[in-house]
């Protein structure tokens, strides 16, 4: 029992602060209990974007995804604490990591000078020598433990390359909701995986077999048969013109390639050439800047909406609207730190796939929360996109514990 309960509390502790210590099926169930939470909190966000600006009650989708954004800032908070920093240190922190690759190039010149005039010249080097000094070079396993740290100055550089395709991915999901439902966005959604395994190999991160071209195909046809019944003449579950919902639909798909973009942009900044091992993201410092990128440089973008009449600015009209978004900037604030940590410890391609587990829970909540109709073929296609994750997640674990 002992065991059990510091086995739980570890898993707790590392949910929120990465425990290098996990071995390779620890750190898989770990994403895998990342992931559930971020299922669960998608849909909740989903359903409350849906409620905000399907009835043109407030249809801001730019803001919304400007205040839920924004907010990831105060994750700097945590992370100034942990680290035991304050703002000045921190900023000198910076400072020493930009100077560093410079520094080190200026004492590489100083040795190779030294050398150089006790040797005669670098052509001095017996064959022996030199392939010693190549393969040290070159080897990934011989880096210290700071070299498997990406630094603070990389991670905000890599928050600021971040942060278009992630607030770009959001922002059209957010708009898609305005047109189609939380299940058939959802749905369309998934497509992600398509996306992520593609692009994915073509940079070397993912590796394309018979079953994941079979999970892809189940997955792809699932939401052919979702987006066939979703834009019917005769759909009872919607009353908007068929040419709108195809363009709720096509900003879901625009979203989900974005998403498999943005995915392994962030995998393959993680991962060490010509090796299997992975730097450390310090996530708390990487969404705190995401945050802060947001509220700076995107707030002209309000007000180049509101003068051309795109997305007129106002505050919510009613203390309904204004409590469900900030209930849903909570949501966000959450889910997708927990996202992150999903795709660091597993694979994107999982990630991407299992949020495919968000259409059950989205066509229940259409079904209960909104009276729609049951279809007997919406059911199939969901089911069969759902056979797709299963087949590709226990392909990818497998690849993954036997690579560790």
């Amino acid at each position: 029992m002992t065991n059990l309960r510091l086995n739980i509390l570890r898993y707790l502790r590392a949910f929120f602060i990465p425990d290098s210590s996990l071995h390779s099926r620890q750190k898989w169930i770990l994403g895998l209990i990342n992931l559930a939470a971020v299922v669960i909190f998608w849909v909740s966000s989903s359903f409350l974007v849906n409620a905000i600006v399907e009835d043109d009650s407030y249809r801001k989708p730019f803001f919304i995804t400007y205040i839920n954004t924004s907010c990831f800032c105060f994750y700097i908070i945590p992370y100034l604490k942990l680290e035991r920093l304050s703002v000045k240190e921190f900023i000198q922190k910076l400072k020493d990591d930009y100077n560093r690759p410079k520094t080190i190039a200026g004492n590489d010149e100083e040795r190779m000078l030294r050398y150089g005039s006790q040797c005669g010249s670098q052509t001095d080097l017996t064959e022996e020598e030199s392939n010693v000094l190549h393969i040290i070079d070159s080897n990934p396993e011989a880096k210290s433990d700071n070299e498997m740290e990406i630094g603070s100055y990389e991670t905000v550089k890599l928050s600021l390359q971040f942060l278009i395709l992630w607030f770009s991915a959001n922002l059209v999901t957010n708009a898609s909701l305005s047109y189609t439902s939380v299940a058939s966005q959802t749905i369309l959604s998934s497509t992600s995986s398509f996306f992520t395994l593609i692009i994915g190999y073509l940079v070397a991160i993912e590796k394309i077999n018979q079953n994941k071209v079979v999970g892809i195909l189940l997955s792809f046809t699932g939401v052919l048969l979702v987006t066939k019944i979703d834009t019917q003449e005769d759909n009872p579950n919607t009353n908007m013109p068929t040419l709108l919902v195809l363009w709720g639909n096509i900003l879901a798909l625009s979203g989900a390639l974005i998403y498999g973009i943005y995915t392994i942009l962030l995998k393959h900044k993680i991962s060490i050439p010509n090796s299997k091992k992975e730097k450390n993201l310090n996530t708390h410092l990487f969404f705190g800047f995401v945050g802060i990128f947001c509220f700076v440089f995107l707030w002209p973008v309000l007000i180049l909406l509101h003068i051309f009449e795109v997305e007129t600015f106002e505050l919510p009209p009613t203390r309904d609207i204004t409590t469900m978004m900030i209930v849903n900037a909570a949501i966000t604030f959450i889910s997708d730190f927990c996202w992150c940590n999903a795709v660091l410890l597993t694979s994107p391609l999982t990630v991407t796939v299992g949020l495919s587990m968000t259409i059950p829970l989205a066509m229940i909540g259409d079904w209960v929360i909104k009276g729609m109709n049951v279809n007997i073929w919406y059911i199939f296609g969901a089911g069969v996109v759902t056979a797709g994750f299963l087949i590709i997640n226990k392909d990818e674990e497998d690849d993954f514990v036997i690579d560790e």
